[in-house]
C-alpha cells in the first residue's frame, strides 16, 4: 500500500469512525460531516489530477445511487447515501459498490442481532430504527480490505 492510499484510507475511515459515533448517540449525522466528506475527496482527487478526479465523480455518483431507492423508500436515512457517496469520492465507483456490498451483508446481520435482542424485551420497542452507519463502516473497511 502505498503512503497516498494509506492517507486516503485513514481519511475516509475517520469521516465514517465520525459518522458511526453520531449515529450511535442520536441517529443522526450532521450534514457538514457527510458533505464535507465528498467535498473533501473530491478536492483531494482534483488536487491529483484529472483522471482521478474523474474516478471519484464517478464514485460518488455511484455510490450515492445505490441506496436512493431504499432512502426514497424511507428504508434509510439520506445521510447513509451520502456516507456512501464520500466512499465513492474518496475510492472510486469499484470500491463504493464492493462497499454497498458488504454494508449490505453487514446490515442484515446487525438487523438480524436486533430483532433479536428487541424480542426477548419487555418493552422494547420493535419498529423504533437502529444506526445504520456502523454497517457502512463494516462494509466500507471489508471493501477495502477483500476488493480485487
Amino acid at each position: 500500500m502505498t503512503t497516498d492510499a494509506l492517507y486516503t484510507n485513514v481519511a475516509l475511515l475517520s469521516v465514517l469512525g465520525l459518522a458511526t459515533v453520531c449515529d450511535i448517540r442520536t441517529r443522526r449525522v450532521p450534514a457538514w460531516l457527510s458533505a464535507g466528506g465528498i467535498a473533501a475527496g473530491l478536492l483531494v482527487a482534483a488536487l491529483s489530477g484529472s483522471g482521478a478526479l474523474r474516478l471519484s465523480l464517478l464514485g460518488t455518483m455511484a455510490g450515492g445511487l445505490v441506496f436512493l431507492p431504499f432512502v426514497l423508500r424511507g428504508w434509510l436515512g439520506g445521510a447513509d447515501a451520502l456516507l456512501l457517496a464520500t466512499v465513492g469520492a474518496w475510492q472510486g465507483w469499484h470500491i463504493a459498490l464492493w462497499a454497498a456490498w458488504w454494508t449490505a451483508l453487514a446490515g442484515g446481520l446487525v438487523a438480524a442481532g436486533v430483532w433479536l435482542w428487541r424480542r426477548r424485551q419487555v418493552n422494547a420497542t420493535r419498529d423504533q430504527p437502529f444506526p445504520y452507519v456502523p454497517a457502512i463502516l463494516a462494509g466500507t473497511v471489508m471493501a477495502l480490505w477483500l476488493a480485487p
